[in-house]
């Protein structure tokens, strides 16, 4: 309970943040790292997940297709900082959506006890 409470309070969650590089030549090809970020103390990280979903306002996420899944038994040192390479071709027949709708790239880091950091990036389908 105290460990649970401190974490809240001193944002005890390992975090990952997927950084996309700018648009190269092809808008259909992404690239960039995922960057994990340690917490006060360190963790056991199980794995990297992310995934294409539509977002609606008010639905949950539907998945379109997984991206990528990276295994790991790793240990996250406390404050620690880890990189991984990202690359991802999009569908080329991915449809344009309506209003209220957007795809995003759902990046999950899945550590002890099966808790989960998030994070959502937009991707723009022209």
């Amino acid at each position: 309970m105290l460990t649970k409470w401190m974490n809240g309070l001193w944002g005890g969650k390992p975090k990952v943040d997927l950084v996309l590089d700018s648009k190269g030549e092809d808008p259909y090809v992404l690239s960039g790292i995922f960057q994990l970020s340690g917490s006060w103390r360190k963790q056991n990280i199980k794995r990297l997940e992310c995934d294409l979903v539509v977002v609606e306002r008010g639905r949950k996420p539907l998945l379109v297709e997984p991206v990528t899944t990276v295994l790991m038994t790793r240990t996250m040192e406390a404050g620690g900082y880890d990189e991984y390479p990202f690359r991802y071709e999009l569908p080329r027949n991915l449809p344009l959506l309506s209003e209220g709708k957007s795809y995003k790239l759902q990046t999950r880091l899945v550590y002890e006890n099966n808790a989960k950091s998030f994070d959502h990036d937009e991707i723009v389908v022209n």
